[in-house]
């Protein structure tokens, strides 16, 4: 019996933590963040996503398709840290684009505003994007699935960021991430999260843009995290 105990206690001990979700499909209205493309063109639409409802905007005039939550949307922001969140994901397409989309890298940021949303000089924000190999949905192929893997436990030092990561601020640019911030500084306090259907360290052009997103996937191990409530908030209960 002893034995039996034991060898129980190192399976434990051993097991990796099982990994929960959280899907935005945007059914019957649902829109959960307060997901937009910034204009009053945005629409869920009942049908054509991958499958069912999804979330549509057909006259985007901008250098680049940027689908964000809202500052503190409920679920997708938060302390990443705490929570364990392993991975962001969704489902995107373009269906018209004046200029084409060939070359045009697909990119998640993560920002964190210090709490001060409508003053962007304080943001700093980190960003994935691969300009060889991963780009945005392209005209005529429909929906594209993209995985993006968040090491939310690395802990690096001032100016560090895990392999594949860039970051930026307003004050240093789009591509230099502060010497004296940290990857933890931004995990641990995401008030938004941007899809990219650029470089955000590119300038582009504005044009006529017609795109959609379903299935806005966030996945954690730590604890669950509830709608109405941000992550951050949680945290904060329990803080001195």
């Amino acid at each position: 019996m002893r034995t039996f105990l034991l060898l129980a206690a190192a399976l434990l001990i051993v097991a990796p933590a099982l990994a929960d979700t959280f899907t935005e499909g945007f059914e019957g209205g649902s829109n959960t963040g307060d997901w937009t493309f910034g204009n009053s063109a945005d629409v869920i639409e009942t049908d054509g996503g991958n499958p069912g409802a999804w979330f549509h905007n057909d006259y985007l005039n901008t250098f680049a398709p940027i689908f964000r939550c809202a500052y503190g949307g409920d679920v997708f922001t938060g302390d990443y840290f705490t929570q364990g969140v392993t991975m962001i994901s969704g489902d995107f397409q373009t269906l018209e684009a004046m200029n084409g989309t060939a070359y045009y890298p697909f990119a998640l940021l993560l920002r964190n505003t210090y709490g001060t949303p409508e003053d962007i000089e304080d943001d700093i924000y980190v960003y994935w994007v691969d300009e060889n190999d991963v780009w945005c949905p392209q005209l005529g192929e429909g929906w594209t699935h993209y995985d993006f893997p968040i090491p939310s436990d690395f802990v690096g030092l001032p100016g560090e960021l895990p392999d594949g990561w860039m970051g930026g601020s307003y004050m240093t640019g789009p591509d230099i991430f502060p010497e004296d911030a940290t990857w933890q500084e931004v995990i641990s306090s995401v008030d938004r999260v941007e899809f990219w259907w650029f470089h955000p360290a590119w300038f582009g052009i504005f044009t006529w843009w017609d795109v959609g997103a379903d299935n806005l996937t966030i996945e954690w191990t730590g604890g669950t995290p509830t709608e109405n409530t941000t992550w951050g908030s949680v945290k904060a209960l329990f803080s001195d």
